[in-house]
């Protein structure tokens, strides 16, 4: 069994370099959208009212205080990365799409499908009014007709749109990450998830999301008016690959919709340590809640272009040899 101290490179990882943006405040009408739409709660308004970054905050620059600015005010100044550290998965340079070209190189407009893959970002503000269960079933429609490995379909889903239950399960699950996070930051404790959670809930970026669900900083539901759990049965293949492949379907129809649409691992991961809740949502034996998302009309504008890591593609052409 190792012990801390040589896994203190995972659960106490360095070389973090966080994301770094600015507020033109010249530009700035002071909205605050910007600290409305940071997962994180990165931002505070200043004594002059303008946006700022908190002394102490973990930006893992995906942008959304940036598409949410009306004039524009908001822009990066540093990209998060790890380098040197346990989590140096050799960040990228980041850049904005490329130029769509059709089949003779020449420049054209992008699609409706490609457009709305590219200018979709996920949505963490809803407004109170609730999504039509006929757009509901749509949604749904469009993950159960999904691909899947075999056409085995190992999903099952289950919605909640009642108030109260919603209420119940964001108290449930809010318990069990304030629960986890308690045990990782206790350097004798975290010991014994070592080999029962994976490698990845180490990473800074997923440890600090717990901590603002732990300390309520982050709803784990986002008072989204409907919520969709994406269960997988354990004898089938792939399970999860599957889960994001009718998840995904399930993103872009909803977003076609008017709809906005975010993932929620949290709240689906987390029903699974509540035997209870896990049966009540209709998951029994052999069936796991692979993930969930929250549905809802977004509160104000949350979609647009934002640059993405640009990992080099490595290409087998005809004609040459070798990469």
């Amino acid at each position: 069994m190792p012990t801390f101290e040589e896994l203190k490179p995972m659960l106490r990882p360095d070389g973090i370099h966080n994301g770094v943006m600015t507020v033109d405040k010249d530009k700035c009408t002071s909205c605050g959208l910007c600290v409305q739409n940071c997962p994180f709660r990165c931002w505070e308004m200043d004594v002059n009212n303008h946006p700022k970054l908190k002394d102490e905050y973990l930006c893992f620059s995906c942008y959304n205080c940036m598409i949410a600015c009306p004039v524009k005010a908001v822009s990066i100044v540093q990209n998060f990365q790890v380098k040197e550290g346990f989590f140096d998965t050799d960040f990228p340079e980041v850049k904005m799409p490329l130029e769509p070209k059709d089949a003779e190189g020449n420049s054209v407009q992008w699609t409706e499908t490609e457009r709305l893959i590219m200018e979709r970002r996920t949505v963490r503000n809803f407004k109170k009014d609730p999504v039509p269960e006929s757009f509901l079933s749509r949604v749904l429609e469009a993950g159960r007709f999904a691909p899947s490995g075999g056409n085995h379909q190992p999903w099952k889903f289950t919605v909640v749109t009642d108030p109260g239950f919603i209420s119940q399960l964001e108290e449930a699950v809010q318990s069990v990450w304030a629960g986890t996070y308690g045990a990782c930051t206790n350097d004798e404790v975290v010991m014994n998830l070592v080999n029962v959670l994976p490698t990845g809930v180490f990473d800074p970026r997923v440890q600090y999301g717990i901590r603002c669900i732990a300390k309520k900083e982050l709803s784990v539901y986002f008072s989204a008016p409907a919520i969709v759990f994406i269960g997988c049965n354990d004898k089938m293949t792939n399970p999860e690959m599957h889960a994001g492949i009718c998840g995904q379907n399930m993103n872009l129809a909803a977003i076609s919709l008017g709809l906005g649409f975010v993932w929620n691992n949290f709240g689906g991961v987390g029903v699974n340590q509540i035997p209870e809740l896990k049966a009540k949502l209709g998951f029994g034996d052999s069936w796991t809640v692979q993930t969930s998302f929250c549905l809802g009309y977004p509160k104000f504008k949350q979609k647009g272009l934002v640059p993405r890591h640009f990992r080099p593609v490595t290409w087998f052409r005809p004609g040459i040899d070798g990469a």
